[in-house]
């Protein structure tokens, strides 16, 4: 991995998650990266800095930072010369924190080893996908057997306790990826395939019952048990890849400074008008110096606090709200980001930010003569790279992903009914259709290394009041790009 790469999907009904990957160079000592988000929001939402302002946008964003997991190729997980293996039989049970650390290690590179492994299946060419899937099937069930040969004995009652919610979650997940491929199989009628997996999945679900593990799931049952016993595993599993955010605010010095410069003005012009207005019409104190004084003043009052309000606008541009400090699980700094959220007229934004949002004339005619309201968020990462080397020397840790989540709910407020009915006739009969009534939310991704080429990437959220349709992404020409 040399460059910063993003991820882009829609998480839920109403959230879009944007995965940001930042490379750990070797050789670097620390890594620069920003991250820019606009988001072009048409008029008719009324999406604008009085209806959805900074604190709206940051109690609706999600955002976590980790470690990026090892890639390790599924087959060559479970070959003779298997690196996390040979850890992991290697490792001792009695030293509870080090063991802790490889199991869980292994347990993440297992997940995205199978993840990764089941999705080659289904982008694979139809003529290789059989055996693609067969080998799947053979690599997951060799996989959970080299793991439990390695189930200690004897060891730190918690350490042997955790290996047993290891297996367990490593069960659930081998399972739910077999589903997915008897899915993608089911739809081209491949039942050799639709068997094979059912059997596999069937044999996991007996070991799993031999080894009375909870997440079972049962027919006519709400099988919340084995919802919950999953996500508070992967959460547990993954943890050892998390790392601490400490979050304070950015910019304070520069706020009062600006605000103090907007005070001193404002006094400025007071002053002055009370010594003119002396020196040229006064000659001591009197009833009309008094009133001219307390004009001046009330000005001075108004002239401050519109100073503010500007300088305060002008600063979220250029600066940014808060500061947060990366660090890993035994509270070492290991880097630093900074995010901002702010308002901009489309004037104001660069041009390459305006070439790739590309807008054509229906856009245009849909805003009037007006231009769209555009949120920007703003993010920039320095990751120190000797320290994260560091943390997991036995493993090919080679970068930090950013995971960034934002909730569209606000935006659907000002939205017409869903569905609306529409009329077709063939000349003989007139019929009633249903038409869906969508919004079009353009976003601009941009994102680059300090001192090298940005990457711009545009997306298209295709929202209705019900909340996200779809999530497209656009070539250069506009067009959707598959």
């Amino acid at each position: 991995m040399k460059n910063i790469s993003v991820q882009v999907s829609q998480h839920d009904k109403f959230q879009i998650e944007l995965k940001f990957i930042c490379p750990i160079k070797s050789g670097k000592k620390i890594g620069d990266y920003h991250i820019e988000l606009y988001f072009f929001m048409p008029r008719n939402l009324e999406v604008n800095g009085h209806s959805f302002g900074t604190e709206l946008f940051y109690n609706d964003f999600y955002e976590h930072i980790r470690f990026k997991t090892p890639q390790v190729d599924l087959a060559a997980l479970v070959s003779d010369t298997s690196i996390p293996l040979q850890y992991l039989r290697k490792a001792d049970a009695n030293r509870k924190m080090s063991y802790c650390k490889i199991l869980k290690m292994f347990c993440s590179i297992a997940k995205s080893a199978m993840r990764d492994s089941e999705k080659a299946v289904e982008q694979a060419h139809p003529l290789k996908r059989q055996q693609l899937g067969k080998e799947f099937l053979f690599n997951t069930e060799k996989l959970l057997q080299e793991f439990r040969a390695c189930r200690p004995e004897t060891g730190e009652p918690d350490n042997l306790e955790l290996f047993d919610l290891v297996d367990e979650f490593l069960s659930i997940n081998s399972n739910s990826y077999r589903y997915k491929l008897w899915e993608f199989f089911s739809i081209y009628d491949n039942q050799e395939m639709i068997s094979l997996a059912a059997e596999v999945t069937g044999r996991e679900l007996e070991y799993r019952k031999k080894r009375e593990y909870p997440s079972m799931p049962y027919e006519n049952a709400d099988n919340s048990e084995l919802l919950y016993r999953e996500s508070t595993l992967k959460k547990a599993m993954a943890g050892i890849l998390f790392l601490n955010v400490e979050t304070r605010r950015a910019g304070v010095f520069l706020e009062n400074l600006l605000l103090g410069i907007a005070a001193a003005v404002a006094m400025a012009f007071a002053t002055a008008v009370s010594f003119i207005w002396k020196g040229l019409f006064l000659e001591e104190f009197s009833i009309s110096f008094f009133i001219i004084w307390v004009i001046a003043y009330m000005f001075k009052d108004r002239i401050k606090s519109a100073l503010q309000l500007y300088c305060l606008s002008k600063r979220n541009r250029y600066s940014y709200d808060f500061k947060q400090k990366i660090r890993d699980g035994l509270g070492h700094d290991i880097g630093v980001c900074r995010e901002g959220f702010s308002y901009f007229n489309a004037n104001e934004l660069d041009s390459a930010v305006i070439a790739a949002r590309n807008r054509h004339t229906l856009s245009r005619l849909e805003n009037g003569s007006m231009e769209e309201n555009v949120m920007a968020f703003r993010k920039r990462i320095e990751v120190y790279a000797n320290p994260c080397r560091d943390i997991f020397q036995e493993f090919d840790v080679d970068g930090i992903v950013d995971i960034l989540r934002l909730n569209v709910r606000h935006w659907t407020y000002k939205m017409d009914n869903p569905l609306r009915t529409v009329y077709t006739s063939d000349g003989k009969e007139v019929k009633k259709l249903e038409a869906r009534r969508d919004y079009h939310v353009n976003m601009v991704v941009r994102f680059g290394e300090r001192h090298g080429t940005d990457s711009l990437i545009r997306y298209r959220i295709v929202l209705c009041r019900d909340g996200i349709r779809r999530l497209e992404r656009l070539n250069e020409k506009g067009e959707i790009d598959d």
